[in-house]
């Protein structure tokens, strides 16, 4: 009498073989690891070979395959004798259990994962050098991880469910001039952009102190401030108090030295406590520490379904630690891979902030390409934007920024965009608040009442 999860592990090889429809679907949700027989496990591994190399799959390449790569003589003799078998062991009707079979052993899988997890958490409960920290890394990357949270939550969309998001979009465009995302209020770049986009990895990189941490919290400003989206700003480099002090200087146009020694100018008074009222009335939340990538995805999670999130921004990327990784590049590439799959899932956009290499300091021209990021590859790779920042007053020496008009002129160039043009965009950087500025701008005015978005549809979003 067979298990339920071998009948399952038969049904599903069966139908690999017998029906080329269900190929697809079985491959995208079933490894050989998920078998529990061994020899199951060895026929689906031959199986995704095949499927690798993108050969039909039949008994005769199969047989085939076996023969050219396992290296046992019994096993030689043995899967030859058990592929067939399985071939015609199930009718048609007992074909239509596929689905059933799939979810057996995806459960049965997850089962035998939670059930190790306990032990595992257990065991350094009972240890004589119990951290809690230990414990609650390991359930961290647990969830951060999960080979199988995909499919669990993955939902199929209609043709029909589609086109109605894409009319919604394109309705949401027209009716805020062409932008459909979440305004940064950075004019042109949204205008390029048409805004933050959900699923969107956005990297923001410049060479240090030259206003990465106060561009992203001037789109913090427009976008959680002015215009109530929830944004979550996590910060490797400051405390929260630091980066509060930053972003009430950008919003409220303050001097950050007024604030730095607590001597507000008369005209400050008031715009300083209007910028406080503004922020306690804001959906902004500020974290601060030093963090792994699992425990990064962890904060953002647990800020998505509590409170819900509109787009996240992280400073800096080089700064999150990858645990395991093998050398430094490996470790910024798992970081940033880890973050665009976040992006993916959550369906929000991620802004990650970078640190250009000192190879831009020694070039006559200093504009930055994407060979400066530091640890490029991945990076450049799994970013759907790439912008650098730059300034002309940056290489300035201080008598040369009093008298220079050119002092004050910023850059924001758009280095790589997966679904749009490329621009330097000319900005304007005030080094007393300090904070970047569109050209000619007095007061910040993009509001988005209009606008909400990611609102789901039918529980979930493709996009």
């Amino acid at each position: 009498m067979y298990s339920m999860q071998d009948r399952s592990e038969k049904l599903i090889i069966n139908c690999v073989i017998t029906d080329s429809e269900s190929l697809h679907e079985i491959m995208s949700k079933i490894n050989s690891s998920m078998f529990k027989d061994l020899e199951h496990r060895k026929v689906f591994a031959l199986i995704s070979s095949l499927y690798a190399k993108q050969q039909t799959i039949d008994l005769i390449t199969l047989y085939k395959e076996a023969k050219e790569t396992l290296k046992s003589k019994a096993d030689k003799k043995n899967i030859p004798i058990l592929l067939s078998e399985l071939t015609s062991m199930f009718s048609y009707m007992e074909k239509k259990q596929l689905p059933s079979a799939i979810n057996v052993l995806v459960s049965e899988n997850i089962r035998h994962e939670h059930v190790s997890l306990s032990q595992e958490i257990l065991t350094m409960a009972n240890s004589d050098e119990y951290d809690p920290k230990d414990v609650l890394d390991v359930v961290q990357s647990h969830i951060a991880d999960n080979k199988y949270k995909a499919i669990i939550n993955k939902k199929d969309f209609t043709n029909s469910e589609l086109l109605d998001e894409l009319d919604r979009r394109m309705i949401s465009a027209a009716d805020s001039g062409g932008i459909n995302g979440i305004r940064t209020g950075y004019e042109r770049y949204d205008e390029i952009t048409s805004g933050m986009q959900p699923t969107n990895l956005i990297i923001v990189a410049a060479r240090p102190a030259m206003g990465k941490t106060q561009f992203a919290l001037g789109l913090m400003a427009n976008a959680s401030v002015r215009n109530q989206h929830k944004g979550l700003f996590i910060s490797c480099e400051m405390d929260e108090v630091q980066v509060m002090k930053r972003i009430i200087a950008v919003h409220g146009g303050i001097a950050g030295y007024s604030i730095k020694y607590g001597k507000l100018q008369r005209s400050e008074v008031t715009r300083y406590s209007r910028a406080k009222d503004d922020i306690k009335e804001s959906s902004l939340k500020i974290v601060a520490g030093s963090f792994t990538i699992s425990e990064v995805m962890s904060l953002v999670y647990k800020e998505k379904y509590s409170h819900g999130l509109d787009y996240v921004i992280v400073d800096y990327i080089q700064k999150i630690q990858a645990p395991g990784s093998q050398n430094r590049t490996n470790e910024v590439g798992e970081v940033s891979r880890r973050l665009k799959d976040m992006a993916n899932e959550l369906k929000i956009p991620v802004i990650a902030l970078a640190q250009l290499s000192r190879a831009v300091e020694h070039r006559t021209d200093k504009k930055p390409m994407l060979s400066d990021l530091r640890e490029s590859g991945d990076i450049e790779q799994d970013a759907d934007i790439v912008a650098f920042l730059y300034r002309a007053g940056y290489y300035m020496d201080p008598e040369e920024k009093e008298s220079n008009p050119m002092a004050e002129d910023g850059y924001i160039i758009i280095a790589k965009h997966r679904d749009g043009d490329l621009e330097d965009i000319p900005m304007r950087f005030d080094s007393d608040i300090p904070a970047w500025k569109n050209q000619n701008e007095t007061e910040p005015v993009f509001t988005q009442s209009s606008l909400k978005p990611n609102v789901d549809f039918t529980g979930s979003q493709p996009f």
